[in-house]
């Protein structure tokens, strides 16, 4: 994984083309509604029950990212995932979804809200919030982004894939990763302001926070502008450990690890990130942020 690094100066960059100067290509865009992505949850969930992990890990994109419930560590390779799925599934999980919103863009869809699993062999039950983004290959969809937590008042210890035959084009606005970064970078400056208001100018009207110290999903920029207004009284800092960034079309995923260092109380949390920025024809803005202590 990269280290973060600031790149402001390209960012001012940005907003000083018009959208006619900026490098762009057209990409094609199958197209699928919002039950065909849904479903693909009850796919990964089938594979679950299966108690098989390479089941489940075919799920992923070769390519692809896990943040797990349990594990503080991220999962980079298929190896990787079976290794954590080969002991989650010994107790025998099955899921359901208890609320969701799903965002559909060229050939990426974001599926995210809270699930609950019960263990079979234990009877335990566990509730946690999660994050899938799922891809189109040109053949079916993979998950190449998943994040899931524990509720913050809990931080203790199928089918054939959906085929879409109708198409449409998408212009792509070309970004690279060190603009992504530089947004990021952003972000954490707005957080150090302690300014609620700086913190949501980089937040679409249309986004979804599963915040670090909530287990209340904040849906509309008023919800997320009032835990920010919480969160930011002990003057958080943040500090990115390592992170990937991945671009798509018009859509960029930053995921990794941050450090929040809390100046009032000289608290220090590790936690995991991922956020999904989208361009919306004049600029980048967070669509989708899930913000999660990191297991022990």
């Amino acid at each position: 994984m990269k280290k973060a690094v600031a790149f402001l100066s390209i960012f001012v960059a940005i907003p000083s083309l018009s959208l006619a100067e900026m490098p762009q290509h057209t990409e094609t865009c199958v197209a699928v509604k919002q039950e065909d992505i849904a479903v693909l949850f009850d796919r990964w969930n089938e594979a679950l029950k299966t108690g098989d992990p390479l089941k489940v890990v075919a799920n992923y994109a070769p390519k692809s990212v896990l943040l797990p419930t349990l594990s503080g560590k991220a999962r980079f390779t298929a190896e990787e995932k079976a290794e954590y799925f080969r002991h989650f599934l010994e107790n025998q999980p099955e899921g359901r979804i208890d609320s969701r919103t799903i965002e559909i863009d060229c050939n990426t869809a974001i599926d995210e809200g809270l699930y609950t699993f019960v263990f079979r062999k234990t009877g335990a039950v566990a509730r946690a919030r999660y994050t899938f983004t799922y891809k189109w290959d040109g053949k079916q969809w993979l998950i190449t982004s998943h994040h899931s937590s524990k509720l913050p008042s809990e931080q203790t210890p199928l089918d054939e894939p959906v085929n879409a035959v109708t198409q449409h084009a998408e212009v792509c606005v070309a970004v690279s990763e060190k603009e992504i970064d530089a947004l990021l970078e952003r972000w954490k400056d707005s957080i150090k302001s302690g300014n609620p208001h700086k913190v949501m100018t980089h937040y679409a009207p249309k986004s979804v926070l599963l915040p670090l110290s909530s287990m209340k999903p904040r849906l509309t920029l008023d919800d997320k502008e009032e835990y920010f207004r919480h969160f930011l009284k002990n003057k958080p800092l943040v500090h990115i450990k390592s992170h990937t960034t991945e671009l798509d079309c018009n859509t960029a995923i930053s995921e990794g690890f941050y450090t929040y260092i809390f100046e009032k109380t000289g608290t220090i949390v590790n936690a995991r990130y991922s956020m999904v920025f989208k361009w919306d024809g004049l600029q980048w803005l967070i669509t989708s942020h899930h913000s999660s202590v990191s297991p022990n």
